[in-house]
């Protein structure tokens, strides 16, 4: 890593100078000198430096003149780095991604280094960094996390890597080697590893600390990740072979089970069995790896000595590519999801299938044309519906119908196919009437997604399709869901923009707060600047919540990772969180917000409806 980046330290302070130059040399860094602003101008224009760190104490020329009058050559501004006694404000004529900023007095000489390394590492990924550069904001529909390990381990990181899937669920790394994963409350290790490994999509969070985690994973990258993508591979086979996760798992102690000797992995899944409430339960009690506690699974299941039993009364939950629910959370909680499509000229993709939304944004900022969206047709949804009804019945939640058709051709698909359905339910020996539910949330995005959550969780614990639906749509119009564009202009060009035509014209830098209300978009409010607009929204949010009752909640963004766990930071400080969500804003949603929207649903729950929704435990 070391002699192709070159830092510029422009101190007149010769003490300085020492004391940061030889962190940086000992960093695997070349490090040059300037003793004043003249100096530094020339250094900068003339030796093209990967970074500059600047004093204000700088001897002839203040560190923002400095950056003005490099960008004054034309030539690329290198990262600049200003190092001062106060906090230094980043004026609006310069590029506040190229500018960053430290007080000398919260300087730690420990992770100076490692704050340089994170500030490079930003530039080299395009993540965001925090404003006290010990945090680096990013997504992994930006970067494969092959790639991201990769990189990690080339700037020698310290730290945790926190994925937006859950607060424990995340790689701890000490000089860019990886020591322990933690999928969840219980996962940990090469488990774990292997299945972020797998991961697609999802913000994440890079944190600089040091010593937290014990060292657990003792391989090389290249042979964890190696073992990783193979396990995939196979697992991908195992599980079509398999029961669906939430089926109920039994040991029979007939035939030759007392003369079996049973392998530690299957030894560990006998005991296991009684404490799990499902078959994905066990899975997660297991500490083998996945494709080892599978495997042992499928072979005592050949002896008959485990029998999987499916829920006796099965409800499918369906819903739409708006929900904007991450794969890992679809399968896990074996959800459907019809997609829709986005549509660039004559360029057509299905959202989440082939159209993932880091692509879609740049597809969005560099296409000539606008995108269109198109709902699923009728006969999806009646291919989806006749595919499940014969195991149960579907409680089918989408997006709301003052914004797109799907609800209508959902509803319209349930209705004409009810003889169909019938029969397919006898075919499969069942007598029970078939009955299909479909719900108008009147929400988007990630408002729906938590709602079909929800609803998964209602099914769990015995909740009937028709409870469920009319609890949703309860729950729905008791949300409080705003959200800040970056620009109405998307909203202008998709036809969305509703009540919001009341902030067009306004001046640049104005961030609308919008609500969704009665399914459609409506003005709130309004702050100058984005750090401004979010403790705005808080202030609104706070007017109808009161912060001692517990509240579900979700932040998301739209391609705005940094915004996004801004938000997220805010709202936990503000209410009592039962839980919070987070998530990415995809490309149906995002085609008529744009880039840069971020936005909060808040539900306060009744005593009932909080036993309901709650995870099981």
């Amino acid at each position: 890593m070391g002699n192709e980046i070159t830092v510029l330290v422009a101190d007149s302070s010769e003490e300085r100078r020492r004391e940061f130059g030889l962190a940086l040399y000992q960093g695997g860094y070349e490090v040059i000198n300037a003793v004043n602003g003249e100096e530094a101008l020339r250094f900068t224009t003339g030796l093209h430096p990967t970074l500059v760190i600047v004093h204000t104490g700088l001897d002839g020329m203040d560190p923002l003149e400095l950056c003005r009058r490099v960008t004054a050559t034309g030539l690329d501004v290198p990262p600049m780095l200003i190092l001062s006694e106060d906090v230094v404000e980043i004026p609006e004529d310069l590029e506040e991604g190229n500018l960053y900023s430290l007080r000398t007095s919260e300087l730690d000489s420990s992770i100076f280094l490692h704050q340089v390394r994170l500030l490079l590492l930003a530039r080299h990924l395009g993540g965001e960094l925090s404003d006290s550069i010990d945090r680096l904001y990013g997504d992994l529909t930006r970067i494969a996390i092959g790639d991201l390990l990769r990189i990690l381990l080339k700037f020698q990181i310290t730290g945790h890597v926190q994925l937006t899937l859950g607060p424990e669920t995340g790689l701890w790394f000490e000089n860019g080697e990886i020591v322990n994963a933690h999928w969840g409350s219980g996962v940990r290790g090469r488990k774990a590893f292997n299945r972020i490994a797998g991961l697609r999509g999802g913000a994440f969070q890079l944190t600089l600390e040091s010593g937290r985690d014990q060292r657990v994973i003792d391989l090389d990258l290249a042979t964890l990740v190696s073992d990783a993508v193979e396990e995939k591979f196979q697992l991908d086979d195992v599980f079509e072979r398999m029961p669906s996760l939430n089926s109920r798992i039994e040991v029979r102690m007939a035939g030759d089970f007392f003369n079996t000797e049973f392998t530690d992995v299957q030894r560990g899944i006998l005991t296991a069995v009684r404490g799990a409430k499902n078959f994905a339960d066990l899975i997660d009690l297991i500490p083998s790896t996945d494709l080892e506690v599978l495997e042992a699974v499928e072979a005592m299941q050949e002896r008959g000595i485990i029998v999987f039993h499916e829920p006796e009364h099965r409800i499918h939950v369906v819903t739409d590519s708006t929900c904007d629910l991450h794969p890992t959370i679809v399968q896990r909680d074996a959800i459907t999801v019809v997609p829709l499509s986005v549509l660039f000229g004559s360029k057509v993709f299905k959202d989440g299938v082939d159209l993932m939304p880091d692509d879609f944004y740049t597809m969005l900022r560099e296409s000539e044309v606008f995108p269109s969206t198109s709902p699923p047709g009728k006969g999806e949804f009646l291919d989806t519906y006749r595919r499940l009804i014969g195991t149960g019945d579907i409680v089918s939640l989408h997006i709301s119908s003052a914004q797109s058709l799907t609800f209508a051709n959902a509803k319209e698909a349930a209705e004409e196919g009810q003889g169909e359905f019938a029969q397919l339910r006898e075919e499969e020996g069942s007598m029970r009437a078939p009955v299909v539910r479909v719900v108008d949330t009147r929400v988007n995005s990630v408002g729906l997604g938590m709602l079909v959550r929800f609803a998964n969780r209602m099914a769990r614990k015995g909740l009937g399709v028709e409870e469920i639906g009319d609890r949703i749509e309860s729950i729905s119009s008791r949300f409080r869901f705003l959200f800040l564009v970056d620009t109405l202009e998307y909203l202008k060009k998709g036809g969305r923009i509703g009540g919001a035509r009341a902030f067009m014209g306004t001046l640049l830098g104005i961030k609308p707060i919008l609500a969704m209300e009665g399914g459609e978009v409506q003005p709130v409010d309004k702050a100058r600047g984005g750090r401004r607009a979010q403790p705005k929204l808080i202030e609104l949010l706070k007017e109808g919540i009161s912060t001692d009752t517990p509240v579900f909640g979700v932040v998301a963004h739209a391609s705005a990772p940094k915004w996004g766990a801004r938000l997220t930071e805010l709202v936990s400080d503000a209410f009592t969180i039962e839980e919070l969500f987070e998530g990415e804003i995809g490309p149906i949603v995002g085609a008529h917000a744009g880039p840069g929207t971020v936005g909060c649903v808040l539900f306060v729950p009744d005593a009932e409806e909080l036993e309901l929704l709650r995870a099981d435990s």
